[in-house]
């Protein structure tokens, strides 16, 4: 299935993956993931690139369901970012 940009965009944040990681990631550039974070078009090839180095980083794209809607998820076992930490001095 090739994802939504919507979905691209929700799949980063889950992940809290910068977009600097992702462009390095997919192998493009920065201005084309603000294009696709906008909604605005890219090529094909640009967006699949993105969504191959979304799952290989651990989400997984879930199909339209005659009673859901298209969603993403996180698979187990991959590490990812979790909110942020504060440094705290003793």
């Amino acid at each position: 299935m090739q994802a939504s940009y919507d979905l691209l965009r929700a799949a980063r944040s889950a992940l809290d993956m910068s977009t600097t990681e992702l462009c390095q990631r997919a192998g493009i550039s920065k201005r084309s993931l603000v294009r696709i974070e906008a909604g605005e078009p890219v090529g094909l090839e640009v967006s699949l690139r993105v969504q191959k180095a979304l799952i290989d980083a651990g989400v997984e794209f879930l199909p339209e369901m005659d009673s859901a809607g298209e969603g993403i998820r996180l698979r187990r076992g991959f590490p990812r970012r979790i909110g942020f930490q504060i440094g705290f001095s003793p």
